[in-house]
């Protein structure tokens, strides 16, 4: 709303409800209010002050003019806006939100409600309280219910379900959904439920604009183009999209008709985005969705080795499974077991089930009601083993009788029938499950033995085990290989997939999609990449992406281009080894960076921001001031309230960099600050880390 109060110029007023705004409601109008600086009058709604007024808390942005544009079509009631005026608004959008993403920022909720229109075609954006500071952002898969933005609108990345991370891209499909909303009256899409909407934007292709309206061919093509599924084959700019939309509306205002023109002429972007499709894995990927299939259809249990060198891909070729999981509302549950923390039971089983009951602390009563029946059934009088593994289970089910006491392997026997039924309860014919733990070569023994009883007892059902392993580090002596013979032997669905290097053929399509160029241009520079690299996917990565920060690979500002001397390149001594290329570009981060990645490498792959707090003795802001360097070079993300390694070979180089004969006085460190810093109770969750620490 606007008003004076008081000031001459007009403004407008982002007010939360008077009677208990929500925590993250508050979150979002502070965090708009403090991006102040990177916003400007002339594209963005400026916010002036944050404040309190009537006992409520209000958001004051200056106002330039114009309406919201969600009004604007809620008065035409669903028809479509003249052609001449959606291509002024759409013109104006595009530029703004350029100047959006040139500012570092992605905005990530697009849509009508956020824009304000004048006549004259000019937008400003609005509505920055979940805008990211980051060049890309990467997420675990987190409940529908709770994902930031508007599903109506929201790219397919930004789902969390399409193994794909969010960046200046998944805002052009945002303003593509806006764009088609604004030519036809309509959404490209009806949803009548949060998994519907993911659904559609990760699986349905949407109906072209000129086939629900008097649009031009080439309008429709550039509205399809903003809403492909995956962000390459999108505009990679709002410079480039902004480009096109002036064409068409300088044609239909000279000629009333725009003739076809090659999209995107104009659309080269200077920053090196490296693709996230995964090059010469399609019939890797193809074997593990076809099990997942049959788990879906069949309800036997099957288990999938995928393994290979580190870097080679593993990893990612499993989260691909996160885009057939939505139609059969499939639950995904993933662990990492860590060299670091071998000693410690259980507890990669613990971090997968504990990101899965907290989906469940997040939904409605009603649910979160079913839940606690088949829980507490499940488990019997037997609960407070569950509670032990994953206390968050206790908000679910309540406080659990203590359980008696019993010899060694009766107890082994009893943990492992009551988990069995407990992980029965999220593996069933209305929502089957895929349970991946990643490094198997460095499993605990007690794991390994619960592993091969869910594998071999027949009432497990529904259930996809994928477990990934660096095949390199398992010998014939290794106690997997002895456990995965049984497994075979008790007639176990086992199947196996290896993954190799990649080929030259498909560095060499990774390169040239990169850098936009037909993949014979960018032969001679994808060949040495695929030479220094022997074909690692990781490797090859952060090789090419040393190349740019090192300015041997430019874009020329002129041609548009991406420039390199392969002489340059070929000259400069680069290691073979991933690990010390990997240290190399952590010694260019500042050092109170480097010293908060040295303390996070040595609690694990990933660690609790509590845990981090104790640790560096600082506060919550100045632990994320810490691994902000981090975050930014993609090096490490962060994810609930945790941050985590971006790969096991950046923790490796993190580690590293703490001198061997100095590890032994850092992990005492750590274990002494976490044994004083922890109350009882947090000390009894978490003895074996601490424990971990002093060993």
């Amino acid at each position: 709303m606007a008003g004076s109060n008081g000031n001459p110029s007009p403004v407008l007023v982002v007010a939360l409800p008077a009677e208990q705004p929500s925590p993250q409601d508050l979150r979002r109008l502070e965090h708009e209010y403090s991006l102040a600086a990177e916003l400007e009058p002339a594209w963005a709604a400026k916010p002036l002050t944050l404040t309190r007024h009537e006992g409520r808390t209000i958001l004051v942005l200056e106002d330039r003019g114009g309406e919201p544009l969600d009004l604007v079509l809620a008065r035409d009631q669903g028809r479509p806006l003249d052609l001449t005026r959606v291509l002024q608004i759409a013109v104006g959008l595009a530029a703004a939100l350029g100047q959006v993403h040139r500012r570092g920022l992605i905005h990530k909720d697009i849509k009508p409600a956020n824009v304000l229109v004048d006549v004259a075609g000019s937008a400003w954006v609005t509505g920055f309280g979940i805008a990211s500071r980051l060049p890309h952002e990467r997420h675990s898969p987190i409940p529908v219910e709770i994902i930031a933005g508007t599903l109506a609108y929201m790219s397919p990345e930004q789902t969390c379900r399409m193994n794909r991370s969010i960046d200046a891209r998944s805002d052009l499909y945002s303003l593509g959904v806006t764009l088609y909303q604004m030519l036809t009256g309509a959404l490209p899409f009806s949803a009548a439920a949060p998994l519907e909407w993911v659904h559609c934007h990760t699986a349905r292709q949407p109906t072209p604009p000129g086939d629900r309206a008097a649009v031009p061919e080439p309008l429709s093509a550039v509205v399809m183009k903003l809403l492909a599924k995956n962000a390459e084959e999108r505009y990679q700019t709002a410079s480039g999209l902004e480009a096109d939309l002036r064409r068409c509306l300088a044609e239909w205002r000279l000629q009333g008709r725009i003739d076809p023109f090659p999209l995107g002429a104009d659309d080269s972007s200077d920053r090196l985005l490296i693709p996230e499709k995964l090059y010469g894995r399609v019939r890797e990927v193809d074997a593990l969705l076809a099990a997942f299939d049959r788990v879906v259809a069949q309800g036997t249990p099957e288990l999938v080795l995928v393994s290979g060198y580190s870097g080679v891909g593993k990893s990612s070729v499993v989260n691909e499974l996160h885009r057939v999981l939505v139609p059969p509302r499939g639950l995904f549950a993933s662990g990492k077991f860590d060299q670091y923390k071998r000693d410690i039971p259980y507890t990669t089983l613990a971090q997968a089930f504990q990101a899965l009951v907290r989906q469940i602390l997040v939904k409605g009563e009603a649910e979160v009601d079913q839940w606690r029946c088949a829980l507490a059934e499940a488990v019997g009088p037997n609960g407070q083993l569950i509670v032990s593994l994953v206390p968050e289970v206790e908000f679910i089910i309540g406080k659990q009788p203590p359980v008696a006491q019993l010899p060694p392997q009766d107890a082994q026997n009893r943990f492992q029938m009551v988990f069995r039924r407990f992980l029965g309860v999220f593996a069933r014919k209305e929502h089957p499950r895929a349970l991946f733990l990643d490094d198997l070569q460095w499993l605990d023994t007690v794991t390994l033995d619960l592993l091969e009883h869910l594998v071999t007892h027949s009432e497990v059902q529904h259930l996809l085990l994928v477990g990934a392993y660096r095949n390199n580090e398992v010998g014939t002596t290794h106690p997997l290989v002895r456990t995965l013979e049984a497994i075979r032997d008790a007639g176990a669905s086992l199947h196996e997939i290896v993954l190799a290097p990649l080929r030259i053929d498909d560095v060499g399509r990774l390169v040239a999609d990169a850098l936009h160029y037909e993949p014979e241009r960018s032969r001679p520079l994808a060949q040495l990449v695929h030479e220094k690299t022997g074909g690692n996917p990781f490797f090859a990565i952060q090789f090419f992406l040393a190349l740019a920060d090192e300015g041997l690979l430019t874009f020329d500002p002129v041609t548009r281009a991406w420039q390199w001397d392969i002489d340059r390149i070929r000259a400069r001594s680069y290691t073979d080894n991933v690990v010390d290329l990997m240290a190399g570009k952590l010694k260019r981060l500042s050092a109170t960076t480097q010293e908060a990645l040295k303390d996070l490498a040595c609690l694990g792959n990933v660690a609790e921001i509590a845990a981090l707090t104790l640790v560096q003795g600082k506060t919550r802001d100045e632990i994320d001031a810490a691994f902000w360097e981090g975050l930014q070079a993609g090096l490490i993300f962060r994810f609930e309230d945790a941050y985590k390694f971006l790969h096991d070979r950046i923790q490796e180089a993190a580690y590293s960099l703490i001198p061997v004969g100095y590890r032994a006085e850092v992990h005492l460190r750590i274990g002494r600050m976490l044994l004083a810093g922890m109350t009882a109770d947090e000390l009894v969750e978490h003895l074996f880390d601490v424990a971990n620490q002093f060993n």
